[in-house]
């Protein structure tokens, strides 16, 4: 018997997973004003929400949770393309521009926890990708000392809400590990 592979026929999550990242690939490609590799790490965070098993909603938020704060598509955009439920965890997850960054960390994370605990999950996610792929090649002490009081404040603020969650020992790990390394 020939299998007859193109019979397959694709769950509808993964053809919006798709989309997603093409979504995402577009804008980047258009305009992208972070020196990380942008669709790289969208693209570890998403598929580490989708082995976590979130929600479709949550892992497309995963995929596109930079793109407001890295690129010129807007809250607006998203919610065309994916629906108000994904429009709203990637505005949760979207920083205002406020130049105190301690501020606007407060801000970031008051507006993370109020969205909930799916919101939580992606910034946990995020943070520790982050961590474990780019935090190491950071070059500037003043900038590295930034980032520590960064991920100490996520931490600390964070670990009420979700801080049995096993993706969120392995976040705590990780900064451990990034922080001794100094």
């Amino acid at each position: 018997m020939i299998l007859k592979f193109m019979d397959i026929e694709p769950q509808k999550r993964d053809l919006k997973i798709e989309k997603a990242i093409g979504f995402l690939a577009d804008w980047v490609r258009r305009n992208c004003n972070n020196p990380k590799p942008l669709i790289l790490h969208s693209l570890r965070v998403g598929l580490k929400l989708l082995d976590l098993e979130q929600r479709e909603e949550v892992v497309i938020a995963g995929f596109l949770h930079d793109l407001v704060e890295d690129t010129d598509c807007t809250i607006k955009d998203i919610e065309k393309e994916f629906g108000k439920e994904v429009a709203c965890l990637v505005s949760a997850l979207t920083q205002e521009k406020i130049p105190d960054y301690k501020k606007r960390w407060e801000l970031f994370m008051d507006k993370i926890i109020k969205k909930g605990k799916e919101a939580m999950i992606v910034k946990v996610v995020d943070g520790n990708d982050n961590t474990v792929h780019f935090f190491s090649r950071l070059k500037d002490a003043a900038t590295k000392r930034k980032i520590i009081w960064i991920m100490d404040f996520t931490i600390k603020s964070l670990k009420p809400h979700i801080g049995n969650l096993p993706l969120f020992k392995e976040y705590e790990e990780s900064y451990k590990k990034a922080v001794h390394g100094l």
